[in-house]
């Protein structure tokens, strides 16, 4: 029933939107921002890319919410939005990586060690591969469908299946360790 009440509303709040109603925006942008962080966080494993891209993605569903026709639509439209944002972090990262790597010599990074972390899904999530984490996290966590997940990640079905089956014994391994 709750699943169903925050729908209603996110369908509600993005109508308000479209019409022009800012405060329907803010409230809109407040409910899914940390959740869009979050899974750019889980895809990207960089805290400051996770903020760059959560923004990029929200300035693009400000700039074109106008043109979502079916308001329960979304969800799905807006993870859509922030994993196309998540591949052009990871080529534009690829590219400079192919840059550092023809410099003779390498910039030094420092690698902290946090091995005192609380056990919470966040960490959790963190501990296993990015795109088994991203894929729980937009089943579990966000509530989308096997399809809706395929059409966000851009994979079959059948392949978001099998990564949530092989999710759930990576987690369950994290977990016993």
């Amino acid at each position: 029933m709750a699943d169903l009440k925050q729908k209603s509303f996110v369908e509600w709040l993005v109508v308000r939107s479209q019409n022009g109603e800012r405060d329907a925006f803010d409230a809109l942008v407040k409910h899914w921002q940390q959740r869009y962080f979050l899974y750019a966080l889980n895809r990207l494993n960089d805290r400051e890319a996770a903020r760059d891209v959560t923004q990029e993605c929200l300035l693009s569903i400000s700039r074109s919410l106008n043109k979502l026709a079916d308001p329960a639509a979304f969800p799905k439209w807006g993870f859509r939005i922030l994993e196309r944002r998540c591949v052009d972090w990871q080529r534009k990262r690829i590219r400079e990586k192919e840059v550092f790597q023809e410099q003779d010599e390498l910039p030094e990074i420092e690698i902290s060690d946090n091995a005192e972390e609380k056990l919470s899904v966040e960490t959790l999530l963190s501990r296993l591969d990015a795109k088994l984490a991203t894929i729980l996290r937009l089943y579990y966590l966000e509530s989308l469908s096997v399809q809706e997940i395929a059409e966000v990640q851009g994979v079959p079905s059948g392949t978001v299946k099998s990564r949530l089956y092989y999710a759930r014994k990576l987690m369950l391994k994290v977990l016993e360790d």
